[in-house]
């Protein structure tokens, strides 16, 4: 495939790491072992995982900051650590962990991608710990920081058959609640600006101008994303359960950069893509920066809901929040996100001075972001953030960037 840097071809060769989950057992490799933890165990973990990403929120809302004092993230890391250490102990036994071990060892230099390939099995896979004291919460340990961890929500689907690039230009649709006055006044423009890289970048806000004047309602919203020319989707909203044990992301109709007291609302639920048949003709990055978007901590969690709906529909990539995120945190996490997805990452050479840009998978550019909250803000909500797609997904890059054939 033209136009993908060396890096990026070797992560996609080298980096994959497959774990197939069924009920009874899972596999790495060629290599079957039978699961130590069930789903009702799993579940009552993740609970406990989301109580502290509970008293993460709690505190960035009574501060009205991002940074959180070292004492807390001290607290709340040693906390995710007993969990994640005990689901990642409990689910792999002795065999599995010296097998991912190896795995992992003979892939050298290149950050893994453990991907969890299951419709079923709950967990925030980035808190799994593999330390042996979680007492030292040691962040290196965590596998939403030390690896690019991802989920495949279609086990039938071959893996070759999913999307790895974006192509150009770049097309957003921002979707936005009119109540996310900061994802209103920073997270919309800022992004718009990262999107709008080149003249050919597309940046749409919904609203009622345009050819958007027919969406009313969420079914019209799903039908107009079926034949859109978008290759990325941002909701900046609220997620809520509704009846029959569905959610809904719940985005206003914005004008320009006005918003109004009363905008109308759409409900876009998981039963309105049943109700309407089609498929993303564009294959779109979905980025779900809603409250509790993956579903809550209850049988619920075991269809990923959203995430899931937006995949079988034919979204190439998903990146979901776990839990309520508040709109300062989820703001700026987005921002960091795609700044480092459309843009790379900036690194200089010690001996020249001169810098580049490295392209990066959306593994990678998950990574880097939660690394950036946890070293620049002391902040772990930052392993809120999953991923619902292989981790080798990455923007195409023009020849005249360096891309070579692979």
């Amino acid at each position: 495939m033209s136009g993908i840097s060396s890096s990026i071809c070797t992560q996609i060769m080298g980096s994959f790491l497959p774990i197939v989950i069924s009920k009874e057992d899972h596999s790495i490799g060629w290599s079957r072992f039978k699961r130590g933890a069930t789903d009702p165990q799993l579940l009552a973990w993740t609970e406990k995982v989301l109580e502290s990403f509970r008293t993460l929120r709690q505190a960035v809302n009574k501060s009205k900051c991002l940074d959180l004092d070292e004492e807390l993230c001290s607290q709340q890391l040693v906390e995710l650590a007993k969990w994640g250490g005990r689901a990642y102990r409990k689910f792999f036994g002795n065999d599995a962990r010296d097998l991912l071990v190896s795995r992992i060892q003979m892939m050298g230099a290149e950050i893994p991608a453990p991907t969890f390939i299951s419709e079923t099995v709950p967990f925030p896979w980035e808190v799994l710990y593999e330390g042996d004291d979680y007492r030292e919460g040691d962040s290196t340990m965590f596998w939403g920081l030390r690896y690019s961890p991802a989920r495949i929500l279609t086990p039938c689907k071959d893996i070759s058959k999913h999307i790895m690039e974006q192509t150009l230009p770049s097309d957003m649709l921002f979707c936005l609640h009119h109540h996310l006055r900061l994802a209103h006044r920073r997270e919309w423009p800022e992004i718009e600006r990262l999107v709008r890289g080149t003249s050919q970048d597309r940046f749409r806000l919904l609203g009622p101008l345009g050819g958007l004047t027919e969406i009313r309602d969420g079914e019209a919203l799903l039908e107009y994303l079926d034949q859109s020319s978008h290759n990325m989707v941002h909701f900046a909203c609220h997620c809520q359960q509704i009846d029959a044990g569905a959610d809904a992301l719940l985005v206003s109709l914005i004008e320009d950069d006005r918003i109004e007291s009363n905008p109308q609302v759409i409900q876009l639920g998981t039963y309105t893509f049943v109700d309407i048949e089609g498929h993303f003709q564009r294959h779109p990055l979905v980025f779900l920066n809603a409250c509790q978007s993956a579903g809550g901590a209850d049988e619920l969690r075991e269809t990923f809901n959203l995430p899931h709906v937006f995949i079988e529909r034919g979204a190439a990539a998903v990146v979901a929040t776990a839990c309520p995120v508040p709109d300062l945190f989820a703001a700026a996490f987005a921002r960091r996100f795609y700044t480092f997805f459309l843009r790379g990452q900036e690194i200089t050479d010690e001996a020249t001075g001169v810098t580049t840009s490295r392209p990066m998978t959306i593994g990678e550019a998950l990574r880097e972001t939660r690394w950036y909250f946890l070293e620049r803000h002391n902040n772990p909500l930052c392993l809120a953030y999953g991923l619902y797609s292989p981790a080798y997904y990455h923007l195409a890059q023009p020849p005249a960037a360096g891309g070579v054939t692979c």
